[in-house]
Order: structure tokens, then C-alpha cells, then sequence
């Protein structure tokens, strides 16, 4: 038997194994679905195509799942929020070219590693002072926040040091780059090299100096206490290895970012990005923007459908003779208006499992947009209730109304004529706000157009339709406010 027939049999052995009454495995293996985290905007080890997912990373997680004997579902989720995913069990792993640095391993658990990469440094081609990650203090450098390109610069650079920019992504660094907004860009050196090769006149101008500068290695993420499936993962890329199985994916995805990146001499390229706008890829993805757009269409009106009474209820508490109700809306008003919603989406969908209520993501979405647009809302109804003059009450009550009658049938009326204007606001602010639920994995309109600019490195075709889409969404709102005000002026005066 060879060597490489005696390590197939071996880890084959430890991944048929059954688990040992530990009960991560067992869960997986009765529920028929292993669930993992990544973000889905870094190519070539993870982009979405359409609704599947592709890349090395994905082809690594699937194997593992069919070693598993299970179904693989990947949570699309973004990276600054993708550790605190895996604490609150919205999925069992993380596999999104994680490195375990110190501070993330008093956190999580980490297999072995799976590949070894580093960080590099991109410039503009015509830059002659930045020729290694030694030049980068005193410069306007790019990172993607939360990752170890980030810390690898805040090392050289200091961690308040202002010229040090932090991004979603990292294509929108390059981009800055590209425009002369920024001098440098640091990076995972695969990624760097797709997405210059990828980007076209866009990133024409940029290449990568020096070697790399960091060494790292990736390994895949999964909670401290899963220690069998901790222990299966091993198991799965030793037998991934021994089989051939890793190799493949290897010359699938990465054999081209490994070469180095052609070589562009200073002056050979133009320093600034050129417009590379592609019509072809809008229609080719033209169904990945319209479910998007879709998709935050719905959050608007479901939204706002929660948010309206809410906020109707919460202007007639403030404006109530019962002081201690009075109180409590106006707290409730204050808080949601003084906290980002970026921070209440957060506390819904991470912070609430640890106290065993657990939100799905559509409906994390709309709870958290209703919730807060509820106190916007509020405040327009308590200042359209208060623009009606008191006679309008008084005459009411003199006709033997009762006080909530007079307010359903003389005062609200007007009142929702009065506030439909400002109403219409909230809902186009509470349309385009509703790109914040990225964080959580929700496929909207601005996660889709992370997610093609990360696949075709094409930022100057892609946000431009986003911006034209979310253009398109806005209009209708602002149309059926006039129709609906032009109706009630004529009913007025008729």
C-alpha cells in the first residue's frame, strides 16, 4: 500500500467515525445540513454567482459536508459581523480565508490550516516611494476593515494613524486607489491579483510592489465547545489532501492568482482609473439586481406597514394625560432615534439568542426597520396632531364626541393629509436605509452590488445601476404622494 493510499484509509477512518456521545456532530448529522458562514465578495476563494456560491473556499466546505454525509447551506454574511454569526449558532463554521490571529483564537476554535497566503501592498503604477510595506507610514493606505490586512498596517503604521482608511471591501479601497485617493492598498496577495487582473481599465493603472510582507496562513473557524467537529474538519482535509481532491480545487481557483501579477512598469500605465462601463453585465445579472431590488422593495412597505401604526400609537401615548405612558413613548422615541440603526439590527440578531429568542433574518430586518422608523414616524404624527388648531377639538367635544372620537373622526383625517409629505420622506429614508441589513446575510440591492463588484472587479458598472435602481424604487413613492395629495386638495374643495 502506498503512502498516499495508507493516509486515504486512515483519515477515512477518523471522518466514518462515529461521534462519541458529542452532540455538534449528531445535531448535524440528524438535522442533514452542515451550515457555514462566509463572505461571499472575495474572490477567487468566494464570490455568488446567481444564487450558488463558487469558489475554492466553497469547494472545500461542500467536500467537506459530502465527507459529512450532509447537505452544505452557506450563510452569506459579512465579514465584520461573520464571528459574531458563529457565537450565536447562526451557522456551525466559518470559512472565509480566516486567519487565526491570537485575539480570534481566545474567541473561536481553528482547524488546521488549509492554505498559506500573506499580505501585499498595491500602488498606482506611476508611485516611486512606496517599493515595500517599510514605506507605508506617512501615506493614505487602504485596508478592509476587520481583517488581518488591517492589523498588519496598524503595526507599521499605529492604529490611530489617520491615513489609514478602513473599507467594507476591499474593491472599494482599490478603487480610492485607482482614483488617487489613496496611495496604497494592503491586502490578501490571491485576492489583490484576481481583482487587478479581473478589473480591467479600472484597475489598469495598479500593481503590487515588493513581496509579501506578512505571512498568514487560513484555517476554517468553528465555537470552542464543537470540539468534534473541530476534530472531523481536520480529519476531512487530511482525506481532502490524501485523495487529490484539494489539488483540484487548487488548479481550479488559485493556480492563476499565484503567479505573479504581470509586471507593469512605472509610466506603462495611467495612474487613475479609466471608465470601464459593461452594459453586457448588467444584463447578464439583470435577475440578481431585479431579486435585490425586490428584495428592498419588501423591507420598505413591510416595514413601513409595522412602522405606521406603531408610530401613530406612539405620538397619541406622548400626547396622552397619563404622564407615566407620556414618559415611556417619549424614552422609547429617544432611544431609537439616538442609537444607529446600524447598532439595533446588531442587538436583534447577535445579542438577543443569548437571551433564547432567536429571529430569522427577514423578519430581524422588518422588526428592526419597523422599530426604528416607528419613532421617526412618531414624531411626524405628534407634530401634525399639534399643527390642528384646538378649536377643532373643542367644537367636537361641544357636539358630544368623545375625546378618542374626536380624534378618529376630526383630527386624524386632517392630520394624515398634513403628514403625508414628511411620511413620504421616511419611507424613501427608510428605503435606502434598509441596505444596512446586509450585516446580517439579507441578499438586498446594496449586498448585491458588493457581491458583483467583488465577482467582476467592475465597481464603475456595477454601483452606477445600483444607484439608478434605488432612483427607480424612490420615484413611485414620490409620484403616488402627489396623486394622493392632488385627491385630497379636490376633495376639499368640492
Amino acid at each position: 500500500m502506498g503512502w498516499r493510499s495508507f493516509l486515504l484509509a486512515a483519515g477515512m477512518t477518523l471522518v466514518a467515525a462515529p461521534a462519541r456521545a458529542e452532540e455538534t456532530l449528531v445535531r448535524i448529522r440528524a438535522a442533514g445540513v452542515l451550515r457555514i458562514g462566509t463572505d461571499a465578495t472575495y474572490p477567487p476563494f468566494e464570490q455568488k454567482v446567481g444564487d450558488r456560491f463558487e469558489g475554492f473556499d466553497i469547494d472545500l466546505g461542500n467536500a467537506i459536508g459530502e465527507l459529512l454525509g450532509v447537505r452544505v447551506e452557506w450563510i452569506n454574511q459579512s465579514f465584520d459581523g461573520i464571528f459574531a454569526g458563529l457565537k450565536s449558532r447562526k451557522y456551525d463554521l466559518v470559512i472565509s480565508d480566516v486567519v487565526p490571529t491570537e485575539e480570534r483564537r481566545r474567541e473561536v476554535a481553528f482547524s488546521d490550516a488549509y492554505y498559506a497566503a500573506g499580505q501585499a501592498v498595491v500602488v498606482r503604477a506611476d508611485n516611486r516611494t512606496i517599493r515595500s510595506a517599510s514605506d507605508l507610514p506617512g501615506h493614505r493606505v487602504g485596508v478592509q476593515l476587520n481583517t488581518t490586512g488591517q492589523f498588519a498596517a496598524e503595526r507599521i503604521m499605529g492604529k490611530e494613524n489617520p491615513g489609514l482608511q478602513k473599507y467594507d471591501t476591499t474593491p472599494l479601497a482599490l478603487l480610492d486607489l485607482a482614483h488617487g485617493r489613496l496611495d496604497a492598498v494592503v491586502g490578501d496577495l490571491p485576492h489583490l491579483r484576481y481583482m487587478i487582473r479581473r478589473g480591467g481599465p479600472t484597475y489598469a493603472g495598479l500593481r503590487v510592489v515588493g513581496d509579501v510582507f506578512v505571512r498568514e496562513e487560513y484555517a476554517i473557524a468553528c465555537r470552542k465547545e464543537d470540539g468534534d467537529l473541530l476534530r472531523f474538519v481536520n480529519a476531512a482535509l487530511v482525506v481532502l489532501r490524501a485523495r487529490g481532491d484539494y489539488d483540484r480545487f487548487y488548479h481550479t481557483w488559485l493556480a492563476d492568482a499565484a503567479e505573479a501579477t504581470p509586471a507593469t512598469a512605472a509610466g506603462d500605465a495611467p495612474a487613475g482609473a479609466r471608465i470601464d462601463f459593461r452594459p453586457g453585465v448588467i444584463l447578464a445579472e439583470w435577475r440578481s439586481l431585479a431579486s435585490g431590488a425586490a428584495m428592498t422593495l419588501r423591507l420598505t412597505l413591510l416595514a413601513l406597514m409595522g412602522g405606521i401604526p406603531i408610530g401613530l400609537a406612539l405620538a397619541l401615548a406622548r400626547l396622552s394625560r397619563l404622564r407615566g405612558l407620556a414618559w415611556l413613548a417619549a424614552a422609547y422615541v429617544e432611544v431609537m432615534r439616538g442609537t444607529p440603526l446600524l447598532v439595533q439590527i446588531f442587538f436583534l440578531y447577535y445579542v438577543l439568542p443569548a437571551f433564547r429568542v432567536e429571529l430569522p433574518q427577514l423578519a430581524t430586518a422588518i422588526t428592526a426597520l419597523s422599530l426604528n422608523c416607528a419613532a421617526y414616524i412618531a414624531e411626524i404624527f405628534r407634530a401634525g396632531i399639534q399643527s390642528i388648531d384646538i378649536g377643532q377639538m373643542e367644537a367636537a367635544r361641544s357636539l358630544g364626541l368623545t375625546y378618542a372620537q374626536s380624534m378618529r373622526h376630526v383630527i386624524l383625517p386632517q392630520t394624515f393629509q398634513r403628514v403625508l409629505p414628511p411620511l413620504t420622506n421616511e419611507g424613501i429614508a427608510l428605503l435606502k436605509d434598509s441596505s444596512l441589513v446586509m450585516v446580517i446575510a439579507l441578499t438586498e440591492l446594496t449586498r448585491v452590488g458588493q457581491e458583483l463588484s467583488g465577482r467582476y472587479a467592475l465597481p464603475m458598472t456595477i454601483w452606477p445601476a445600483i444607484g439608478l435602481l434605488y432612483l427607480l424604487l424612490t420615484l413611485p413613492l414620490t409620484r403616488l404622494a402627489a396623486a394622493l395629495e392632488r385627491r385630497w386638495d379636490y376633495l376639499k374643495r368640492a
